[in-house]
């Protein structure tokens, strides 16, 4: 068996999400792949290798009817990973008492393709992959392991951008494939800000009952008018207006302000603030604005075109 699941980007509504908002969402060209085979054996036994852009990681053997690993043999820096790993397949086997039920060895093959230090979906794209080999449904899996809207579960399967409403973790959510391909789309580029941000402490640390109705309902508009704006100098406006609004809602200045003041166009955080990928937009040729963040110190910087999965790029 062998499964492949997509990274993502949250291109707006990073936090409002969670009140509501729609979000405009992308699968990204990198991802994570899972191979699985299996023999006979004298009781369930799961060896688990993870490999990072083909370099290996972690190995770790979970056995027994309660798929027990030995954490202590692992450093810090994989002990989280390993806790991760035993409760996705601990949870996978409750939504699916025949998961994992037989006497099998199973020899598990994990790889990312990306750096985990850009926040491209580690998580979620395994997620993913687990719930394919388990049978079950991929949000089911993540509303039961973890916390957020799960907009990354729903790019981990897309082959196109899409539009993503969150209503609660007891209702599945709505999600519209979009054509977000903007015809400036060669002015628009990514850029690793050097932090990666830890997703699930920076959601709760926000204050969802500090965001009023008006402004749930403007980041949902501006989702929308984004995933079909033709025009460079609409589409930076509406950068600008709606990190001006999550700022207000976070009680923080937009990354533009602190450290891109400079730049002649428009400077977007996404996912949580202080981390991971900015988006930049700007009339200047790519090869300037490629320059401008390099000069900054910033890096990687991945134009929009290679990140996004198209016929040309995908794996």
């Amino acid at each position: 068996m062998y499964f492949k699941s997509n990274g993502k980007l949250m291109i707006t509504g990073e936090y409002l999400v969670l009140n509501g908002s729609r979000a405009l969402a992308m699968p990204v060209r990198y991802g994570q792949s899972l191979g699985i085979a299996s023999e006979s054996s004298s009781n369930t036994r799961v060896s688990w290798h993870s490999y990072i852009q083909g370099k290996a990681w972690l190995h770790a053997v979970f056995h027994g009817n309660d798929l027990n690993a030995d954490t202590a043999l692992h450093p810090d820096s994989q002990r989280q990973s390993v806790v991760f790993i035993q409760q996705l397949l601990r949870a996978s086997r409750k939504l699916n008492p025949s998961f994992l039920s037989e006497k099998q060895h199973w020899k598990v093959v994990s790889d990312i393709d990306f750096d985990i230090e850009w926040g491209l979906g580690s998580s979620s794209s395994l997620i993913s992959n687990v719930a394919w080999w388990a049978d079950i449904n991929p949000f089911d899996l993540f509303f039961r392991v973890g916390d957020g809207s799960g907009y990354d579960i729903a790019c981990a399967r897309s082959q196109q951008p899409i539009l993503y409403k969150y209503s609660g973790k007891n209702h599945y959510p709505v999600v519209q494939p979009v054509d977000f391909a903007p015809p400036f789309s060669d002015q628009l580029v990514f850029i690793y800000s050097g932090n990666k941000q830890d997703s699930a402490k920076s959601l709760k640390s926000f204050d969802r009952g500090a965001v009023t109705a008006a402004q749930t309902e403007e980041i949902s508009e501006l989702s929308e008018r984004m995933a079909s704006a033709t025009s460079i100098d609409d589409f930076t406006d509406m950068m600008h207006r709606h990190e001006s609004i999550v700022g207000k809602c976070l009680g923080k200045d937009p990354v533009q302000h602190t450290h891109f003041t400079g730049f002649p166009g428009a400077v977007k955080s996404l996912g949580a603030w202080g981390g991971d990928f900015l988006l930049a937009a700007s009339k200047l040729k790519k090869e300037e604005i490629i320059q401008y963040f390099k000069e900054k110190g910033h890096g990687p910087i991945i134009p929009f075109e290679a990140m996004r999965i198209n016929k040309k790029n995908k794996k």
